[in-house]
């Protein structure tokens, strides 16, 4: 009879122990949010605001110290993937007259986003789109994940680290080209991308504005349990729009030249 490999059994077990962990927190996020008991207080490097979550969240976030160390006090960042809008949040809490546009299609994280805005009184510096960002326009099914964090436009994202598919919602997606032209928003100075494997969708539908206006990016890099060659693809997309790429642990920085 075969001994069991130790590596694929403490492999087994660290997956099955991160599953109960993200599903206990994940229904105690959903109990204070569904009825607003606690706005505790969130310390980040960018700034300390009020939300729903019962865990202090990025709170050693490289990624966004990198991020509000560069934005001027005054800057427009659009959050492209935003979640809860901890980086809304942020970025805004420090900083009087900075702007963001938050990008989310996920229907219950919207909702969740709002109630962090409000608890903030940020409603007029923290615009909220409940949309997904591509390259296309119409509506696509999102895949809602049980851990809320993966879900997303592709199957594969939603079912990493052990997670199944709760729902399929159809939910509108845009090109970024088209929102600026359309709804009259500020240009970007920053773009934050946290997309779940979908950046190359979201730059190949934003030429136009990483052209004319030139924002810093800051794209997570995703690859993960993910089918074909993300990080390539977003590479070969931002040089070809003369951008440098400054790779650092889990995200990338890319300026334009």
């Amino acid at each position: 009879m075969a001994m069991p490999d130790p590596v694929s059994l403490a492999n087994r077990t660290l997956r099955a122990a991160r599953s109960v962990g993200y599903r206990g927190y994940y229904r105690l996020a959903a109990a204070n949010y569904d009825r607003e008991l606690l706005a505790r207080r969130n310390r980040t490097p960018a700034g300390t605001f009020r939300c729903y979550e019962p865990l202090n969240r990025h709170g050693n976030d490289a990624m966004l110290a990198e991020l509000a160390a560069c934005c001027g006090p005054s800057d427009v960042v659009y959050d492209i993937g935003a979640n809860v809008g901890i980086y809304a949040l942020a970025l805004t809490s420090g900083a009087t007259d900075r702007h963001v546009v938050a990008f989310e299609p996920s229907p219950a994280a919207v909702k969740r986003l709002w109630r962090n805005v409000r608890a903030n009184d940020l409603e007029r510096r923290i615009d909220v789109l409940a949309c997904g960002i591509g390259d296309d326009s119409g509506e696509r099914p999102f895949y809602v994940s049980t851990y809320p964090e993966l879900s997303a436009f592709d199957r594969a994202s939603a079912t990493r680290w052990a997670a199944v598919v709760a729902d399929v919602r159809s939910v509108p997606i845009r090109r970024l080209d088209d929102i600026v032209l359309e709804d009259d928003l500020f240009p970007p100075d920053h773009l934050k991308i946290d997309v779940e494997g979908a950046a190359p969708a979201v730059l190949r539908g934003a030429r136009t504005t990483l052209e004319r206006h030139r924002p810093i990016v800051f794209v997570e890099s995703h690859d993960e349990g993910l089918a074909g060659d993300v990080p390539g693809e977003t590479r070969a997309i931002l040089e070809a729009l003369d951008y440098e790429i400054h790779e650092r642990e889990r995200y990338w920085r890319c300026e334009p030249r």
